[in-house]
């Protein structure tokens, strides 16, 4: 019988996908199995070099999503995260644990970010701005005590799932510099995945142990194979070129509370994108995925939602703003703020006709 290390050296990585996949066809119901391999692709990234990759998974809850982080978490790669506060990142206890040093070099699992964005404003500004500073690469703290410098360096990458609740805290996230790519979960049948949980119940527990030895065998695999990965100038120049549409079209427009516009905006420019995309590529190229249909789903995953829906009727040639509102099922008004947003980014002109080209959402 084969050993592990043998095991692993005599793998294919596409292989080993199959198997996961396969072992996830069999026992739960999904839909979205670009989403399954992109997440796969972000993991097995982790093994690639580069800045550090932040990925956001919303999708609804009890939705899937977590299935497929819970291997991940428990691999010796993995690290979990869950619950974060202000005092957690910037440490300062003398000799105290940190969090930044117990998940430095990890693969970091949260599986609920939701209750960071539910907590107090102060405390959730807060964090946010931490956790800009930490994924710029260090993070200075001062306590105004003896010995209450603390200076950390850290890098890990960092695969967060939440629900859908975030969309109210994203244009203030946003403000502060966007630090995650986001994928949006895709679920599936809603009764057929009720009915199927029903059925696993009982053997669960198994069920996720067979799925986690497939995950692990494939970061194991991955871990050996990534060094053999590489990108030319024609990937990264595509890749770059998608960036630049996901930067453009998430940058938030700063309005008052009553809509009126504070300032005009700047669009983000896409190289942290770039970096990060490179190396979800690199993961990609490893599963032998054939990535550039993917880059699409970043340009629209990474929109706020009520942009995405307006975005969607553009792309089909529907430019009246009554037709918008009934087909995107968004009122008359917020329309009219959202395309004069796109105007002043300058993804639309005067007649609502696209300055950019953008493939079809679907």
């Amino acid at each position: 019988m084969l050993t592990l290390e043998e095991l692993i050296l005599t793998t294919d990585t596409a292989d080993v996908l199959h198997q996961v996949e396969a072992k996830m066809r069999e026992h739960f119901v999904i839909d979205d199995w670009e989403g399954v391999r992109i997440i796969l692709g972000i993991a097995v990234a982790h093994y690639a070099p580069g800045e550090m990759l932040w990925v956001r998974l919303p999708g609804a809850s009890r939705s899937g999503k977590t299935e497929i982080l819970r291997p991940l978490s428990n691999h010796q790669d993995g690290a979990k995260m869950e619950a974060i506060t202000p005092a957690a990142i910037r440490g300062g206890l003398v000799n105290g644990a940190r969090i930044l040093d117990r998940i430095d070099g990890k693969l970091v699992i949260t599986k609920d970010i939701s209750a960071l964005l539910t907590t107090r404003r102060d405390a959730r500004n807060e964090i946010f701005g931490l956790l800009r500073s930490v994924k710029d690469g260090e993070l200075v703290a001062d306590f105004g005590i003896e010995n209450g410098h603390v200076h950390q360096r850290a890098r890990f990458d960092w695969i967060c799932a939440t629900t859908p609740v975030f969309e109210q805290y994203r244009q203030m996230e946003s403000l502060l510099g966007e630090r995650f790519i986001d994928i949006r979960w895709r679920a599936g049948d809603r009764q057929e995945m009720a009915f199927r949980a029903g059925l696993n119940n009982a053997q669960l527990t198994c069920i996720r142990s067979e799925v986690e030895a497939e995950v692990h065998l494939l970061m194991d695999t991955a871990k050996l194979e990534i060094h053999n990965i590489t990108l030319n100038e024609r990937d990264v120049r595509i890749i770059s070129q998608y960036a630049d549409k996901t930067a453009t079209l998430r940058t938030p427009v700063q309005r008052d509370r009553q809509r009126n516009l504070i300032a005009p905006p700047h669009p983000e420019i896409g190289t942290d994108l770039t970096q990060g995309l490179c190396r979800i590529v690199t993961g990609l190229k490893l599963l032998c995925v054939n990535w550039e249909p993917y880059m699409n789903r970043f340009v629209w995953d990474g929109m706020p939602e009520t942009r995405a829906k307006i975005m969607e009727c553009l792309v089909e040639g529907i430019t009246n703003t009554s037709d918008i509102a009934f087909q995107a099922n968004i009122s008359t008004t917020t329309v009219d703020i959202i395309i004069q947003d796109l105007k002043l980014l300058g993804v639309i002109d005067n007649n609502r006709q696209l300055t950019m080209q953008l493939h079809n959402r679907w």
